[in-house]
């Protein structure tokens, strides 16, 4: 168990790195993150971020936007996790990221990957 969360810890430490880049060309924070504006878009350095006892992370970036990376089922094992900044979100997972309108939605396309 503990080789499972420290290989996921891991991986949302570098799922944070590569979700949140930094584009040279870019000059300033978007107001608010929406679903057009994320990959275009400059993304400040997270602050600061923190661990709960489930695995969960919660931070700020440089500019004060909150952040957040939650597993989407934890009755089930599974590496699949929501994150979520201002009005975009979508799922992370070994298997790669997943768009989805819900969390139902992205564990059956998570799933369907596994088989």
């Amino acid at each position: 168990m503990q080789l499972f969360v420290s290989k996921f810890k891991f991986m949302a430490i570098v799922g944070l790195i590569l979700l949140l880049p930094i584009f040279a060309l870019a000059s300033s924070v978007s107001d608010v993150y929406t679903s057009e504006n994320f990959e275009t878009s400059y993304h400040d350095r997270p602050l600061s971020f923190d661990e709960d006892e489930f695995g969960n992370f919660r931070g700020v970036t440089e500019t004060g936007k909150v952040f957040t990376q939650t597993y989407v089922a934890i009755a089930i094992p599974n590496r699949l996790q929501k994150f979520s900044i201002d009005d975009v979100s979508f799922y992370i997972s070994d298997r790669g990221v997943i768009e989805a309108e819900n969390d139902i939605e992205a564990l059956s396309v998570y799933l369907s990957l596994l088989s």
